[in-house]
């Protein structure tokens, strides 16, 4: 049996309002040891700001007073919690990202998968392979 994506993500996912400046959000992603934050407004995932915005953005000029809404990458790429963790993969190749909000069959955001949390699974696919 395939691995699937709920039994790999993590589901504490660190979101920050979009009105929130670029310097707030670098102190959360620093505080919660993590490479992205979801962006909600009102409790709705709009938007996702990985460590490549934030570096988009410095490098662009803009000001650490600039609002997330501002940085944030809005197109949102995510995946069902019951895909399997290869097509987890394949998206993110294709996408070429890094992270992926997990959402489940209502559309509600659950978790974020990363792609350290895919291989962590593809290894234990091999392992089990082997066994």
């Amino acid at each position: 049996m395939e691995e699937v994506v709920k039994e790999y993500m993590k589901s504490n996912v660190i979101s920050v309002e979009k009105s929130l400046t670029l310097k707030e959000v670098t102190e959360i992603m620093t505080k919660n040891n993590v490479g992205s934050v979801i962006v909600v407004d009102n409790g709705k995932p709009v938007g996702i700001i990985t460590e490549k915005d934030v570096v988009r953005a410095l490098g662009s000029g803009k000001d650490l007073n600039t609002k997330a809404e501002e940085i944030m990458t809005a197109s949102l790429i995510t995946i069902r919690e019951d895909a399997p963790i290869t097509g987890a993969l394949s998206l993110m190749r294709t996408n070429n990202i890094r992270h992926l909000p997990v959402v489940n069959e209502d559309g509600k955001l659950t978790g974020i998968l990363s792609i350290r949390d895919v291989a962590r699974a593809l290894d234990d696919m091999y392992e089990n392979y082997l066994d």
